[in-house]
């Protein structure tokens, strides 16, 4: 067995799932998401929200990646007794329809339906919110969750440290000095305010016209000044096989808001998966739904919620 890298010890474990839950498929605002309920009461309620690009509330993209990671999650949060609250991204799958135009789209608006989520929770009479974020979605939680006395903690999985702007041009520079340049121009310009004609037809999917604006709105906040904003208990997990989001990335989270706990796990990559550092055997997990869960994400997280 992998042995687990921790801040705090915790005992490593599967958890077997039983159908001791319910579900049933909820709606705001043209937003369509999933409640699981327990078969016993209880007054703790998750909100998990998905992270960046078309990823929807099970954690599948429109890409054609199917690993149903946040299923899994939110199936092992309900077995343990509390009810959890996955939903559909605005523009994103079966809430794709609550955007006319997804140029349209700005980040707060993403924060603003996270809260949206919240109050129907509080108004289905939970009184201890959770928020629990993967990678973008650590950010949208850690901004819904200020100024929200009903949230008593969060959770960022895999969630970034950095601004998204500077996570961007670090990315690059694995790929290409000259790329990487680039990008540090074009949005250095873009955090100034001004928008950018002038970049490598490479990287039109990242500056394209219609995507400035909204990469903007991103760019405006970031975790390490947000995390600092909160007052409450908050877990921070990675996996030392994540591509796309570092286990630095948590560590310097952690250094931002030093009472936060650590869970780093050997072997699990940005999909909650076991999985190699090898960037084509890493990717492979990312359509394969029959890979269970990461060893110890689970327990980690069931014995931080259930400390509160």
């Amino acid at each position: 067995m992998k042995a687990l890298l921790t801040i705090t010890l915790i005992a490593i474990c599967s958890l077997t799932i039983a159908q001791d839950f319910t579900e049933k498929q909820v709606e705001i605002g043209g937003l369509k998401g999933t409640l699981s309920t327990p078969n016993k009461k209880t007054k703790t309620a998750i909100l998990l929200i998905a992270g960046s690009g078309p990823t929807d509330r099970n954690g599948n993209s429109a890409m054609g990646f199917v690993n149903n990671s946040l299923k899994m999650v939110s199936e092992n949060l309900a077995s343990a007794g509390y009810a959890v609250l996955r939903y559909d991204k605005r523009g994103i799958a079966e809430s794709k329809k609550a955007v006319e135009n997804p140029a349209t789209i700005r980040f707060d608006q993403f924060v603003d339906d996270a809260r949206s989520w919240l109050n129907f929770l509080k108004n289905e009479g939970y009184k201890k919110l959770i928020i629990a974020g993967h990678s973008q979605g650590s950010l949208v939680g850690m901004l819904a969750a200020q100024n929200n006395e009903n949230v008593k903690a969060f959770i960022s999985i895999s969630g970034l440290s950095e601004n998204a702007g500077d996570a961007i041009v670090r990315q690059l520079g694995a790929q290409s000095e000259e790329l990487a340049m680039d990008a540090r121009i074009n949005i250095d310009s873009m955090k100034a305010g001004y928008s950018v004609n002038k970049y490598s037809p490479y990287l039109i999917s990242l500056f394209g016209p219609a995507i400035q604006p909204f990469l903007k709105s991103y760019m405006a906040y970031t975790p390490n000044d947000e995390i600092k904003k909160l007052s409450i208990p908050i877990l921070l997990v990675n996996g030392s096989t994540d591509i796309q989001v570092g286990i630095d990335q948590a560590q310097s989270l952690k250094e931002s808001y030093p009472d936060a706990e650590l869970i780093i796990l050997e072997g699990m990559n940005h999909i909650l998966k076991d999985a190699p550092l090898d960037p084509g055997a890493n990717m492979a997990t990312y359509n394969n739904p029959d890979l269970p869960l990461s060893d110890g994400l689970m327990s980690g997280i069931i014995s931080f919620i259930q400390k509160l």
